[in-house]
């Protein structure tokens, strides 16, 4: 299949030429992987009884998805993507497919194209798209991103107007995004109101923002923006933090009904103020003793001498102290000079703008449950007025005598994976599940791994996926192709004491290979083709008013 591209390579002499052959052949191996992608959904289909599946919760598409996800490292959602274009590819721009193949066509260009002739559903009119596309790509010529959307819309237009993917439609209407900026402990909101909602939202943030005492250190900008987490929490009034015993404002803790799940190390909560409001500590059941072992001493004798030490930093970094930096969020930011900017002179400017070089957190960070990781600062904020729970390592502990997991136990399972454990997937836990099924394997840590519904769905009820688990908590997928995949705990890197051993649980008895006894499917009122097909439909129908419009337009005014 490769070896016009293959033979290229071997033949380019010069770097750019080499550059030009690998990239055809980059191109060539990346269509050969959609076509293998279509193949896979092609033999789901083609399988017994795949009919029935359809309408399952996890059908035959959420199956292959979740397979080449597995094999790529990526999520379901990323591999949906790979595989619309695939069978785009195969069943609508054969043509297009050609180019692709041979390695003129890079992956960019035809994913656009995939994307913008969705709507095409005249089998004539595909037929006349991709014949006008492949001869207007296969050109080679250099386009941009935006030239690409052009051209495939002009085609498009010309031999079915309605199946114009219009960016208007799209972004028409109100949302509201967050962008979470990972590892500083701040998100973006960018959101679109409607005036009332808008007027509404404003007026409710500054009545927040008003709800602290006078000796809050914030300023009401970031008051303001506090109001908005209150209001994602539910709460009735922020949290004051001016850290006064006698604060009337703080003696009342908000009341709300979203919890936040932080996990983090003792000595970052530690730097709360002990006059700060909020229900005492849960202390929890008390951890096993852990059995004391010491390792083993080396020989003094046999002890390489050390070497030379290098030379310590001359201006190491100072490492600062976690309750003034905690302080430091909140408080009003000091004037960067003593004296107005113009009085000085640009030796002292470039001395002020390079003196203060930072310093180190002494408390290493925590994580948001499903979210992105906090410095300890932030943590140490967050916990002034949060409730402080105790995570308990199971340690050897034996086996819980139920199905259901004691609320310590389903804890520190989140805990330690944080998301789903399922190849690639990165979704936030909604089920904890047995690797070996109960009443086969026991309620024990080393037994239960946290996963998305939809996961928790394929290895339940899909034939060919098996997992093996290990007592730090590794675990071992198998697709039914074979094919074997490792996760590890999403605490490994942060929180490596929560991977550590737990107690060993051999199976009870010989469990069956799918043990679905009793268990029913969740399934779905339409197939996923019918409800692709009613979006196609919708958004032909929506095309409607435009497409007279701009016949309208067409026509001289005189």
């Amino acid at each position: 299949m490769f070896d016009e591209q293959l033979a290229e390579v071997a033949a380019a002499r010069t770097p750019a030429t080499r550059v030009r052959a690998f990239a055809r052949l980059e191109n060539a191996a990346c269509a050969a992987r959609l076509a293998s992608m279509a193949d896979m959904l092609a033999a789901a289909y083609a399988a017994q009884g795949s009919a029935d599946r359809e309408q399952w919760r996890f059908d035959n598409w959420s199956a292959v998805c979740a397979q080449i996800g597995a094999a790529h490292g990526i999520t379901s959602g990323m591999a949906s993507g790979l595989l619309m274009d695939a069978v785009a590819l195969a069943e609508r721009l054969p043509k297009l497919r050609e180019l692709f193949a041979a390695g003129a066509l890079s992956y960019r260009t035809v994913h656009i194209v995939c994307g913008r002739t969705m709507l095409v559903k005249d089998p004539d009119a595909r037929r006349a798209v991709d014949a006008a596309l492949s001869t207007q790509f296969g050109s080679g010529a250099a386009m941009s991103v935006d030239q690409i959307e052009k051209a495939v819309d002009t085609v498009v237009l010309t031999h079915d107007p309605l199946a114009v993917r219009r960016c208007e439609a799209s972004a028409h209407g109100h949302r509201a995004d967050v962008f979470i900026d990972d590892a500083s402990g701040t998100a973006h909101l960018n959101a679109s109101l409607s005036v009332t909602d808008g007027m509404a939202l404003d007026q409710r943030a500054d009545a927040l923002a008003r709800t602290v005492c006078a000796h809050d250190p914030r300023s009401l900008d970031i008051r303001r923006a506090a109001a908005l987490g209150a209001m994602g929490f539910g709460w009735d009034r922020l949290p004051c933090l001016c850290e006064r015993a006698d604060c009337a404002a703080g003696a009342r803790p908000p009341a709300g009904g979203v919890v936040i799940y932080v996990v983090a190390r003792q000595d970052a909560v530690d730097a709360v103020p002990e006059s700060a409001p909020g229900p005492a500590p849960d202390p929890g059941p008390e951890p096993d003793p852990e059995p004391e072992s010491q390792p083993p001493q080396p020989d003094s004798e046999s002890q390489p001498h050390p070497g030379p030490k290098p030379d310590p930093d001359p201006d190491p970094l100072p490492v600062g102290d976690l309750t003034a930096q905690r302080r430091a969020l909140v408080a009003r930011r000091r004037p960067l000079f003593a004296k107005p900017w113009y009085r000085h002179t640009w030796p002292e400017l470039i001395s002020g703008l390079r003196g203060d070089r930072g310093e180190l957190c002494p408390v290493a960070p925590g994580v948001i449950l499903g979210g992105p990781v906090l410095p300890a600062p932030v943590i140490a904020q967050i916990a002034s007025h949060a409730t402080l729970r105790p995570l308990v390592h199971p340690g050897q502990s034996p086996p819980e005598p139920r199905y259901r997991p004691s609320t310590a136990l389903a804890r520190f399972i989140r805990c330690r994976d944080r998301t789903c454990r399922f190849p690639g997937c990165t979704r936030t836990v909604t089920d904890i599940d047995h690797t070996i099924a109960y009443p086969f394997g026991p309620t024990a840590a080393s037994n239960l791994v946290a996963l998305c519904r939809e996961h928790h769905l394929c290895k339940t009820f899909w034939a060919g996926w098996r997992t093996r688990q290990f007592t730090d908590g590794t675990l071992e997928w198998t697709d039914p192709d074979g094919g074997t995949h490792i996760t590890r705990p999403g605490s490994l890197a942060l929180f490596p004491e929560l991977c550590t051993p737990t107690a060993p649980v051999p199976p009870v008895g010989s469990p069956p290979p799918q043990h679905t006894a009793g268990l029913t499917m969740p399934r779905r009122e339409r197939t996923r083709a019918e409800d692709r097909a009613s979006r196609i439909d919708d958004e032909r129908q929506s095309n409607i008013g435009w497409v007279q419009r701009y016949r309208r337009e067409l026509v001289a005014p005189f």
